[in-house]
């Protein structure tokens, strides 16, 4: 299906909200304003020499849009695991680029993590990409980072997958529904103001028909969406409906005032987390609109939780090598400790 450039910018309206600047600016915020808010909702960070190694602009595919951004901390010892970020960037999935989630990068890098960030795809009235696009090129940049990882001497045993907005839906359905292709097992995922459902309850039935038809590239008729076909296609583009028993544990932030992404999907996945035992730390912005910049001390509770979750679920343990040693040290204590129980059983 073909979207027009109408239908196009309908959806890029969505993005009023996000960390386009120019777009804020527009919204009439004075740049000492704009700054402030910035701050508060840890979208500026700074990065030098002495923080790490920045690979720009890898590649994991052939398309344009296939590269990443690697940020190596220089306080993590290559012998030692260390916990691996992948970050997903927003943008109503039509547009935005990597260099945007560059600063949550940038201070979990500065925290001890691997940190990573992708382009993918983007959907257009110039191509097909779908969601599912969007998610096999995650599979493809996961693949591509284990391989760039052992080349620079890495050992990086398991995988976080998180996002923002369009970022934030990518990364809870990836992990929800294809984790297991991953070619890093991934520990735990982590989402702000990502979307959980395609269906019509959360957003009425123009906006629903609307995503469906460019998440799926199918012809959707909003009055048409109870049909058994509409309910699989917005189920299959749907994080909310592959939560279970075994989904991964689960770090997300939603804003109380969000118009866009309404309280509906926190309070939905989180119903759903819970109905399943699935852990999860919830993070509520009581104060804030899709932006998210208007709870700062949430913003630090947010990223404590998910560096928690990193020590939980991706303890930095010893490479195989030194768990040998440890080994063959028991081995030979207790050797010892035979040979004398035997010499005095002898006497």
């Amino acid at each position: 299906m073909k979207l027009s450039g109408r239908k196009i910018r309908r959806i890029l309206i969505w993005s009023l909200l996000t960390l386009n600047l120019v777009l804020c600016a527009g919204c009439g915020l004075s740049g000492l304003v704009l700054q402030r808010n910035l701050k508060q909702g840890g979208y500026t960070e700074s990065w030098s020499a002495d923080d790490g190694r920045v690979l720009s602009g890898l590649s994991y595919g052939t398309e344009k849009a296939n590269k990443y951004d690697l940020y190596l901390p220089a306080g993590v010892d290559p012998k030692v695991d260390a916990p691996l970020l992948l970050l997903i960037h927003g943008g109503s999935w039509t547009e935005g680029k990597r260099g945007d989630i560059a600063y949550a990068c940038k201070y979990y890098a500065k925290n001890g993590c691997i940190a990573a960030t992708m382009d993918y795809s983007l959907v257009s009235d110039k191509n097909n990409v779908t969601i599912k696009t969007m998610l096999d090129e995650i599979t493809a940049c996961i693949a591509a980072l284990k391989k760039q990882l052992e080349k620079e001497g890495y050992h990086v045993p398991k995988l976080a997958v998180g996002g923002y907005s369009a970022g934030g839906h990518l990364a809870l359905l990836y992990a929800y529904s294809r984790a297991s292709e991953s070619a890093i097992p991934v520990a735990f995922v982590f989402d702000k103001v990502g979307p959980v459902s395609f269906h019509k309850e959360f957003w009425g039935d123009r906006i629903a028909a609307m995503l469906i038809g460019y998440g799926a590239r199918i012809e959707v008729d909003p009055k048409k969406l109870d049909t058994p076909e509409m309910k699989a296609a917005a189920d299959s583009l749907s994080p909310l409906h592959f939560v279970g028993p075994k989904s991964l544990p689960t770090v997300f932030a939603y804003g109380g005032k969000d118009d866009l992404v309404r309280p509906i999907h926190r309070d939905e996945l989180a119903k759903a987390l819970e109905e399943h035992h699935v852990p999860n730390v919830r993070v509520d912005f009581p104060n804030s609109n899709h932006a998210m910049w208007d709870d700062p001390d949430c913003t630090e509770t947010f990223r404590k939780a998910v560096l928690q979750y990193c020590e939980t679920y991706m303890k930095q343990n010893p490479t195989s090598e030194p768990e040998k040693e440890t080994i063959n040290a028991e081995q030979k204590d207790e050797e010892k400790q035979s040979d004398r129980k035997e010499k005095e059983a002898a006497k």
